[in-house]
């Protein structure tokens, strides 16, 4: 059954249904690019690791808690006439992985394998004021938009903050835009309402290719249809934050959404 949504599922964006949305997301753009694309490009993914310490705001994203427990430690030893002082701590703490993985899909040239266009599908940790994957994130993307590659940010997520490089776009639901490498000073926009269809985006390659056609909405029903989401999203629960508008309440009842039993 297909998602009941001309757009996005805003059931998706349910913290602990979006690391798989997230990485089906990308498994399905990638797969549609390398279907399109001129033999001469591959689309793959590429993963950076995020490091985070306990006072992050991130890593209640991503770590259920931080426990401390007493262990055993070893004591100050004798050894002859000369002693040795050892400083031993009175507990140690034992602590949950802080790394956050995230992966971005990149078009390369197949000889030579330079990077020609750059996606990013947003995470909440991404959105995340004072975290260290929002620092990290922004200062890859001011590397990004200073390289010869193309740039795409695809934001589905309506929680958190935005990231575009420009005023005035915080409003949207979510949005989508995109910096060619041989014109910075202007930046396509797609923002999108939640009652709307995800936009057909063009992909640019290099300049003697033409763009490839992108449709997000495919990519996302693709997503919602062969990931089993039709059997998990229970529309009689909330829709995950942030609240909705009046108008998208109203919306929402004459949709009527209903888990497939």
């Amino acid at each position: 059954m297909p998602s009941p949504f001309p757009g996005m599922n805003p059931w998706m964006e349910a913290p602990e249904l979006w690391p798989g949305v997230h990485a089906a997301f990308i498994s399905e753009i990638r797969s549609h690019l390398n279907t399109v694309m001129p033999p001469r490009y591959f689309a793959d993914v590429d993963e950076r690791v995020i490091l985070c310490d306990v006072d992050d705001p991130m890593i209640r994203l991503i770590v259920p808690d931080v426990t401390v427990r007493e262990a055993h430690v070893p004591g100050t030893s004798d050894s002859g006439s000369a002693a040795v002082a050892t400083i031993t701590p009175a507990l140690r703490a034992h602590v949950a992985d802080t790394q956050l993985k995230e992966r971005r899909i990149v078009i390369r040239l197949t000889e030579g394998q330079s990077v020609v266009t750059a996606i990013e599908i947003l995470s909440p940790a991404n959105k995340l004021k004072g975290s260290a994957s929002r620092t990290s994130y922004l200062s890859k993307r001011r590397d990004l938009l200073q390289s010869e590659a193309h740039f795409i940010e695809v934001d589905l997520l309506r929680a958190g903050n935005r990231t575009e490089p420009t005023t005035g776009m915080d409003q949207a639901d979510y949005l989508i835009w995109l910096s060619r490498s041989q014109n910075r000073t202007t930046v396509d926009y797609w923002p999108t309402a939640l009652e709307s269809p995800l936009p057909t985006i063009p992909v640019p390659l290099l300049p003697d290719d033409s763009d490839v056609v992108l449709n997000l909405q495919t990519v996302l029903h693709d997503v919602h249809d062969r990931n089993g989401y039709v059997r998990r999203l229970d529309y009689s629960q909330p829709v995950p934050s942030p609240p909705l508008t009046d108008k998208q309440v109203a919306w929402l009842k004459e949709l009527k959404p209903n888990r497939v039993s």
